[in-house]
This record gives C-alpha cells, sequence and structure tokens, in this order.
C-alpha cells in the first residue's frame, strides 16, 4: 500500500473522460450522515462501522478495480482504519486464491485530507467535482 492520493491526483483520475468510477477506479467514503453534505462523483458509500461486514461484498463487487481509495471527513481515523481492514481481509482472501487473482494488482490508498481538504480544493474552482452539494448542511458542521 502506498499510503496516500492527493486530491490533485484523484482529480486526474476523476476528470479523465478515459477513466470510469467504480472500473478504473473506486472511491469509498466511509463517512455516515455527512455523506449527505456532499461526495466526490463516483463514490460508494459504507459507513465506517460497516466496513467490516461489507468488505466482502466490495471484494467481490470491485475485485478488478486497480486502485481503491478510502476516506472519511479527514482521512485521519475511519479512512484509514476502513482501508485497513478491507486491506487485511483481500490479504487474507489471497492466501487461498490463486496467482493470477486480480486482487493481487489492487492497489489500496487513502484521500489525503479527506472530504474537507477536497471540498477546501475544488468547491469554489471546480464545483462539478462535488455531487450533491448541500452548503446550508456544509456551512453548519
Amino acid at each position: 500500500m502506498k499510503g496516500y492520493i492527493t486530491a490533485v491526483e484523484l482529480a486526474k483520475l476523476v476528470r479523465d473522460k478515459k477513466k470510469k468510477p467504480r472500473v478504473d477506479y473506486l472511491i469509498v467514503d466511509v463517512r455516515d450522515e455527512d455523506y449527505k453534505v456532499g461526495h466526490i462523483p463516483g463514490a460508494v458509500n459504507i459507513p465506517s462501522h460497516n466496513m467490516y461486514l461489507r468488505a466482502g461484498e466490495l471484494i467481490k463487487n470491485y475485485k478488478h478495480v486497480p486502485l481503491v481509495v478510502f476516506h472519511c471527513a479527514l482521512s485521519q481515523q475511519r479512512g484509514p482504519k476502513s482501508a485497513r481492514i478491507y486491506r487485511e481481509i483481500v490479504q487474507e482472501r489471497l492466501k487461498i486464491s490463486p496467482a493470477n487473482d486480480p486482487l493481487a494488482k489492487q492497489r489500496i490508498q487513502i484521500l489525503e485530507k479527506g472530504f474537507i481538504g477536497w471540498a477546501e480544493k475544488f468547491l469554489d474552482t471546480e464545483p462539478s467535482l462535488i455531487e450533491d452539494f448541500d452548503r446550508e448542511s456544509w456551512d453548519a458542521l
């Protein structure tokens, strides 16, 4: 695991019309109710408290996706913990799977500074990089 991906690096993928979310990359937003404030286009919302139970579903549905990026509000606790849980389950699966399992090549990263860093970077300059943005709820945070 490389560790972190910056908002600028991830935005290049999101903007790239040749890249498809959930095919070429997967963004896993592990926030709870704060997901409704707005999110990165194409993100899948799996609250962190459900990660252990739903990691198998993620693996099954997205094992061919080469890059999985986790984040929460700041990517200080929930995002990194969810990425660790996912990575550990992937590693366990790889112990019993065939050598050509696509999971062996999957990269798992964490969005540096989380959604708050993403929003601070793009909200005013490139609002298309935030879906379903709710200004009133954002201001209340």
